[in-house]
């Protein structure tokens, strides 16, 4: 648990959006783990298995919740978790709804893409860590990275242009995404 605490947590609130579901969720997987502690094998790094294991079990919870918890849905709790600490409440606020606005484009790319720019850009994972947990070629990682994030971007500008937001708003949510 010391060991990948962080990480285990980071999915299962990315998964959740919320403190108390990932808290639960995060003891359901370390749980989980260590039932199934005989059946890792070493054939791969720990931590891949790891977060395999906490990534399945995040979609199990997921599915059977029917996204009611998704992306389309922010907390304010998901959102202030991502913002840097700011005396203005102008800028607070202006910056919280940049973040909305990247987590409802990002509610709206196909799953196994969003799922990689989760793992990469918001959780910081490496491109092989990310594909020994997805079980994908680390080449294939990155095309879905760069399509993901393409993505994101066109559903953020769309917004940007149906919503006529100030002009820096893109460019910022996209920044925050790590797409520019």
């Amino acid at each position: 648990m010391d060991r990948f605490g962080q990480r285990v947590y980071a999915i299962a609130y990315h998964f959740t959006l919320k403190r108390e579901d990932a808290d639960e969720l995060s003891q359901e997987i370390f749980l989980k783990i260590f039932e199934n502690l005989d059946r890792y094998d070493g054939g791969f790094p720990l931590v891949a298995w790891v977060l395999s294991v906490s990534r399945n079990l995040c979609i199990d919870r997921y599915r059977r919740r029917k996204r009611e918890n998704s992306f389309r849905f922010v907390s304010d709790e998901a959102v202030t978790a991502l913002l840097k600490s700011d005396d203005d409440p102008a800028t607070l606020a202006l910056t919280k709804e940049r973040t909305r606005m990247l987590f409802s484009a990002l509610a709206e790319v196909p799953e196994d893409l969003a799922e990689i720019l989760i793992l990469r850009d918001l959780n910081g994972l490496a491109y092989d860590e990310i594909g020994q947990a997805l079980e994908l070629p680390e080449g294939t990682v990155k095309s879905r990275l760069f399509r993901a994030r393409a993505e994101v971007a066109k559903r953020i500008r769309a917004r940007h242009e149906s919503h006529s937001l100030g002009g820096p708003l893109a460019s910022i949510a996209m920044a925050a995404a790590g797409l520019v």
